[in-house]
């Protein structure tokens, strides 16, 4: 059974390998599902990531079906308090974010929605799964070397957990940590096994 990313992450390629049961084989070839982001627009955060997710797969699916069996799209945005966070704008507005976590003590809600394709009959399953990460206060001189480095202005929420910097400030974790780094698991995993099962 074969399977393609829906995705040119190389960090969500390295974990979806880790949500893959027996006998399901990760394609090489990675998709790049090129859309607007910011044109689709939700004020809840499960609907919005899937809607982005559901339209990742809409672009490629053509260009997956010769490829593979089963297709994944996905999607993340941070929830903090009310607001929906998504890449920030700005280095000041990533060092906004990645400041506000330390000093509320309000912890980064990681909503990530799932999409599984079947390529065969074009039939979809999803799911959304949240994870709360906490981090401890980081101060300016960190928040500086952690933008200068550059990755979390491409991470929603304005943090990047593999970033040596960060370290010694991340707190403690509900839910799995590459949920929290954009690919929930066991949800993934599940979905695939279902996806199977139907066909």
């Amino acid at each position: 059974m074969r399977i393609v990313l829906g995705s040119t992450s190389k960090s969500r390629n390295e974990l979806f390998k880790l949500a893959l049961p027996e006998g399901v084989h990760l394609i090489d070839e990675r998709l790049n599902p090129d859309i607007d982001e910011k044109a689709i627009r939700h004020t809840d955060p499960h609907k919005l990531v899937l809607a982005i997710a559901n339209a990742k797969a809409d672009v490629i699916e053509a260009q997956a079906k010769p490829l593979a069996d089963m297709m994944v799209t996905a999607d993340s945005v941070i929830v903090f308090g009310d607001a929906i966070r998504e890449k920030p704008e700005s280095e000041a507005q990533a060092k906004e974010f990645l400041q506000s976590y330390g000093k509320t003590g309000i912890p980064a809600k990681c909503t990530t929605g799932v999409v599984v394709t079947n390529l065969k009959n074009g039939k979809r399953a999803s799911a959304v799964d949240e994870s709360l990460q906490y981090f401890d206060e980081i101060p300016d001189e960190v928040a500086h070397q952690i933008i200068e480095v550059g990755e979390i202005m491409f991470c929603a929420g304005g943090f990047v957990l593999e970033e040596p910097l960060i370290y010694p400030y991340i707190g403690k974790r509900e839910g799995e940590e590459e949920a929290v780094r954009g690919m929930p698991i066991a949800a993934t995993k599940k979905l695939i096994i279902d996806t199977i099962a139907a066909m």
